[in-house]
Order: C-alpha cells, then structure tokens, then sequence
C-alpha cells in the first residue's frame, strides 16, 4: 500500500469584527456541504478512484476550515451521577449531557478493566440523561459502572495532562503532530462545537461586547443549538476477503469500517425533535474495526480522525480515505488538515 500525505493549515488571528463578517460565509459552507452531500448520492465508494476519493475528502475540508475558523469547540465529558446496572437498557443518568450530540456512542469507564461503549438513542430535557441503550458496541462487553465513572463521547479526543511517560490507563492512542507525539484520550472519531448565531436570522452576532453561541437547525438559527461532526460506517473492507494489506502491517487479516464524515445539528432545548443530517463528501473514509481513531498506515502512531486541543485552540483533521488504482487494486491515502479556532473553547 501507498499512502501519500496533503495537508492544509487554517489562519490564526481573531477580531470580534472578523466574527461578524464569517456569518456571511456561514450560508455558503452550508449550501457547500449540501452540493457535497448530493454528489455523494451519485459517487459510491465502491467505484471512486483514489483520484477522485481524494479530491472530493479535500473538498470537504476547505468547507469545514471556513466554518470551523469560526467555531467554539467543545470537549463533551460527564460523570455518572447514579450507578449503572449492567442490564440497563432505558437511560443514562449523569451530571450534564450538554455537548453531547443528540444520539452516538459513550465510553464508560475508559482505562480500566471494566470499559464499554454504549450507544444511545436520545436525550432528556434536564440534560441529564442519556436514553434508547444498547449495551457492549464495539467490541466491548456490558459491564456495571459505579456512581462517579467517567463518560466520554465516543466522538471526543483530546490530549491528556500528563505528556512525560503517562500511565497506560490514563490514555488511549499516541498522535504524531507538529510539536511532536501527543497522548490522547477517546477514539477521534468526531468533533461538537457551536458557531457565532444571530437569533433573528441576520448577521448581529454580539449581545453587548460578547458573542452569541449557537447553531442553525434545520435552517433556523438557536442560541440553544449544537452542532456535532462524526464518523459513521457504511461498509466493510476485509483484508482476508481481498487478499491485499490495506495497511502495510504485513498480514492480511485485519477489518475495516468504511464509511461517511456527517454533519447533524440539534437543539438542546428540544433534543428528540427531528433533525436533519447531512453527509459530508463520498463514503471512503476508513477506520480499523473495534480499534477507531487506531494506527491505520503502520507508523507507529494513531490517526483519529479529529484530534482537538483546547488549550491551543487548534483541531486537527485527519482523513485516511480509500479509493482505487487504475488496475483496480485499492489504495488509501490521508488529506489532513489543521484548523485554529479563534474563540475560546467549551469548558
């Protein structure tokens, strides 16, 4: 396997009056992202060349760096404020669901023994309760959690505090980045954040000298709205069916889960209200099986798909996408970028 690197960096610097003017190209990325959602309808992944996988995956990054220059991004944790039965299939509790997209993965108790990923359907109106479980996702096995575990979304990763020789358990990849090595926690596997909103509809985005947060839903503007980007699958990519290392690791027994970036924003206030979603680019992008946000090109470091720093305000995207030579034999390769946003992030 061949993989070739193309990376784009976002601008720094911040003004008040900078946040004004980005809500006139707000609506442009949106109608961007739609164009790219219908070409998706018309490209599968099955018959995209590594040319075209690529071109579209790149595409779809310049959208996200004009909307997410913007951004106010959130790291979305919580803790069991009730024990968890392992046979509990109805509802969550924690301290606060806010950040948290309006349906997705948990893990529970990460680093120790006793970890699980959760899915959930839906959320509550006191923020307070994840609901719709089903237990032991990926890979994973239902388990009892205590009063007090942690909860992360499936989609969140972050560095952690410690970057000198941390513990084993206080961490779940190792990212190669521009400063060096960075231990992070979670899977990287999506990104919550909210936007600069005028209410009204219009581009008064400042409540006296601060700036109102929010998002648009289903096309109207919310002060209580969220918006959340993450990897879902669509497909299967087999080694042992293909015959061919997909990741250079020298076997040819590993499983891939091939799917789509999508895009959902949903309102905090209303959080089982219908939403609309939208598919960002073609459905090629990778992640290994039961392992996401993993070492998918074996050099010794993992790829999240979105890694996000809040202390230096500074998302890193990565997109290891794949595609098809001209004979046919499947190749991937990575279009990453790196994306400064310029307001201070969720706490």
């Amino acid at each position: 396997m061949r993989t070739q690197n193309f990376t784009h960096t976002g601008a720094s610097g911040f003004t008040l009056v900078e946040v004004i003017v980005a809500g006139s190209i707000l609506a442009g990325c949106l109608y961007a992202i739609l164009g790219m959602a219908f070409r998706e309808n018309q490209s599968g992944q099955s018959t995209l060349s590594i040319g075209s996988a690529e071109t579209k995956a790149q595409e779809m990054l310049y959208s996200l760096e004009r909307e997410l220059v913007h951004a106010r991004g959130a790291s979305p944790a919580a803790v069991l404020t009730q024990a968890l039965g392992a046979g509990e299939l109805s509802s969550i509790t924690v301290d606060s669901t806010l950040g948290f997209p309006d349906k997705g993965l948990l893990l529970i108790d990460r680093g120790g023994g006793s970890v699980e990923r959760v899915r959930y359907a839906g959320l509550d109106l006191l923020h307070e309760h994840f609901t719709g479980l089903a237990r032991g996702e990926q890979c994973t096995a239902p388990h009892g959690h205590s009063q007090g575990a942690d909860v992360l979304w499936g989609g969140l990763a972050e560095p952690i505090l410690l970057q000198t020789n941390p513990a084993a358990n206080l961490w779940d990849g190792r990212a190669k980045e521009s400063t060096g090595p960075v231990y992070f926690r979670g899977d990287g596997s999506g990104f919550s954040y909210r936007v600069p909103t005028d209410p009204a509809g219009g581009t008064d985005y400042l409540d006296g000298g601060d700036v109102q947060w929010g998002a648009s839903v289903d096309g109207t503007p919310s002060l209580t709205g969220w918006a959340a980007l993450w990897f879902e699958p669509k497909t299967v990519y087999d080694e042992a069916a293909s015959k061919h290392d997909l990741n250079g690791d020298g076997d040819v027994t590993d499983v891939f889960d091939v799917g789509q970036v999508r895009r959902r924003a949903w309102d905090t206030d209303a959080p089982n209200a219908a939403v609309r979603e939208l598919g960002l680019g073609p459905s090629v992008v990778i992640q290994e099986r039961c392992n996401w946000g993993g070492d998918l090109d074996h050099d010794g470091f993992d790829d999240p798909i979105f890694l996000w720093d809040s202390e230096t305000r500074r998302l890193h995207v990565r997109l290891h996408v794949l595609g098809t030579t001209s004979a046919n034999t499947p190749i991937t390769r990575t279009v990453e970028s790196t994306i400064f946003l310029r307001n201070e992030p969720e706490n």
